[in-house]
């Protein structure tokens, strides 16, 4: 059996950055992880991942996420430019609360300028050509590009070609059990049958890290449903939407909470869709594999349509809209709101996860931090372990 320094288990956003990283520092590494199903709604694990867009932004919630944001923007030309994949849309971005200012809005000025970020005031006349309509109430920032959006199907791809490209080997199964040896080292079990060795290993499963039992002990951690619609939109609409800067829209009303919204793009079905996602008082929170798997097969999000299309109308009544249709993904958050990364105590297993639904647009990042860890025991400047204690279940 081929041996590895370091097997990172988790196909999706961080753990192919992670795994990317660790290669390019000549170690030993195999990446495990399935591909897309190609019937989603009979996977053997899911992923939120499997999308056309996220939001990019780059001034975060605290000094930590607004790092990450831009250490992981700084590296995109680079990535696109190694893999020859275009994943990353600088359209710009919106922040608005239709309440007025809030705490993130007072503290955007400060990081703006520790990160030397471009931005604009929201005022009415940056609305003039705009096709959003927000109440006379609302305030809000506009971040210039590079802020916009991603294609996280295309960024795994294109960060996992980079991997494979450094002599990285990708093992397209699901991990479901792994022993400690005597020497310190791992065997781990696939649901493939097939097993494989490694000196580490570096967990990057998401929200199914509890749910994977692979280890014993359980991360302090809440998952919890997220329900995205998606509204169909001509193709001439698309076209003329496509300078549409990506929202996020801080709206505390009529049950929905936080939106988020990006604008037309094609997506696998060759129709056009605008997205947007929001948090509401159905969510249903997790603890089980079980759980979560029926609510990506048939959870009952079109209970949200009516509501959340309604709102989208109201954002963009200008728009005509041919259908619309839900779908669904998971979200996890942690204990002090910032990711999980770090060391299993007496253990030579690493965690990078829990990004409380952050994780696409800084995902390079965290993978540079975890791969960081794992490879030479301690965090890149200027980062620190208590930006990303792991706290575990009591």
């Amino acid at each position: 059996m081929e041996s590895h320094d370091i097997i990172v288990i988790g196909h999706g956003l961080i753990g192919s950055a992670a795994a990317k990283y660790s290669a390019k520092n000549n170690f030993r590494v195999k990446l495990i992880g399935p591909d897309e199903p190609a019937v989603h709604e009979k996977a053997e694990i899911y992923a939120s991942h499997f999308d056309q867009a996220r939001i990019q932004r780059l001034i975060g919630k605290n000094e930590v996420w607004t790092r990450l944001n831009c250490d992981s923007v700084n590296a995109y030309q680079q990535i696109e430019t190694n893999s020859k994949i275009k994943f990353h849309s600088a359209v710009s971005c919106y922040y608005v609360n239709p309440h007025g200012e809030d705490d993130y809005l007072k503290k955007s000025a400060s990081l703006a300028q520790q990160f030397n970020i471009k931005y604009n005031q929201l005022v009415q006349e940056n609305l003039l050509n705009s096709e959003f309509k927000f109440p006379s109430s609302s305030e809000g920032i506009i971040e210039q590009a590079p802020s916009g959006f991603i294609d996280p199907r295309k960024l795994i791809t294109a960060q996992s070609k980079i991997y494979e490209s450094f002599g990285g080997i990708c093992h397209k199964s699901v991990a479901r059990n792994l022993s400690r040896q005597s020497d310190g080292s791992y065997y781990i079990y696939c649901t493939d049958n097939t097993i494989h060795h490694a000196e580490k290993i570096l967990l990057c499963q998401g929200s199914f890290f509890n749910m994977s039992k692979l280890i014993s002990k359980e991360l302090d951690l809440k998952v919890k449903s997220e329900t995205i619609i998606l509204a169909e939109v001509s193709e001439a609409t698309c076209s003329r939407l496509k300078n549409l800067p990506s929202l996020l829209y801080e709206i505390n009303e009529n049950g929905l909470d936080g939106i988020y919204l990006i604008q037309a793009l094609q997506y696998p079905d060759g129709k056009y869709y605008i997205k947007m996602g929001c948090n509401l008082p159905e969510d249903i929170y997790f603890t089980t594999l079980q759980e979560a798997n029926q609510w990506f097969e048939d959870g009952k999000s079109d209970d949200s349509l009516h509501k959340m299309k309604f709102q989208l109308e109201k954002l963009l009544p200008q728009i005509e809209f041919i259908s619309f249709q839900t779908k669904r993904c998971i979200i996890s958050r942690t204990t002090h709101g910032n990711p999980y990364i770090g060391k299993l105590e007496n253990e030579n297993i690493y965690i990078a996860g829990g990004c409380n639904g952050y994780s696409a647009m800084c995902s390079d990042a965290i993978g540079k931090v975890a791969s960081h860890l794992i490879s030479f025991g301690d965090y890149p400047e200027p980062f620190k372990e208590q930006d990303f204690q792991l706290v575990w279940k009591k």
